[in-house]
């Protein structure tokens, strides 16, 4: 029988009270139970005077392992897929496939909804330059391809199947002088590398120790800072 067509008659309000409030289900529960639709369910709780509930706002509701969804083993009717198609072609959305094939393939860069008129991010477009892979060549060649942090070796770590490592700039990579200068960079595993840029750093380790400075140093300035950067610079040569 139709869910739309049940004999289950309408219950009073004190028994929607009791379904909906006292034992928490929700308009999907209550309408299998009855044979009705979860809409029908929800205009019955408005018509009794019943709050409803915020979508997603009882845990009771929330999806449990080795429990089925709701909607579960149920089909959209004709009529409301096509409802469904004809709003998302109105938000500006088009179907995923056409012809059997996506539809950017073929498109041209434009018609991409994420394409920004050709411009490359700055960062993206500096880590493709050749100085920066010289720079890369440089760092895991001087430290030996380990973790300046914790030691650990990148060919254990990846037969390990660990994350992968990372080149750090100890200084911002917002100072263009630098960001190819291998005393300033290191090499970190991920796990370190997170690390380094958590709060739980306090000490700063591979970070700038002048926490407060409010303009970037130049050049001369970096390098002639002491300690660390001394000891990287000297690492470099």
């Amino acid at each position: 029988m139709s869910a739309t067509k049940s004999q289950t008659p309408r219950p009073s309000a004190e028994e929607l009270r009791q379904l909906y409030v006292d034992q928490g289900l929700g308009c999907p529960e209550i309408g299998r139970m009855l044979g009705r639709d979860a809409s029908t369910v929800r205009l019955w709780l408005v018509a009794a005077g019943i709050p409803t509930r915020a979508r997603g706002s009882d845990s009771r509701q929330h999806f449990k392992p080795g429990l089925r969804s709701a909607f579960a083993g149920r089909k959209h009717h004709p009529d409301s897929i096509a409802k469904i198609k004809a709003s998302t072609v109105a938000d500006g959305r088009v179907p995923y496939l056409r012809n059997g094939a996506h539809w950017l393939t073929g498109a041209a860069p434009e018609e991409n909804p994420n394409w920004q008129g050709g411009r490359t991010p700055e960062r993206q477009e500096f880590y493709r330059t050749p100085e920066w892979r010289a720079a890369c060549h440089a760092v895991w060649a001087r430290d030996s391809a380990c973790c300046r942090n914790c030691g650990k070796a990148w060919k254990l770590a990846r037969q390990a199947g660990e994350q992968t490592f990372h080149v750090h700039h100890v200084w911002s990579f917002q100072i263009p002088e630098t960001r190819a200068n291998p005393a300033l960079l290191v090499l970190l595993c991920r796990p370190c590398h997170l690390w380094v840029h958590s709060n739980a750093n306090t000490t700063r380790a591979w970070l700038p120790q002048e926490p407060d400075a409010t303009t970037f140093p130049g050049l001369d300035e970096l390098q002639a800072m002491p300690a660390m950067f001394a000891a990287l610079e000297a690492e470099a040569a």
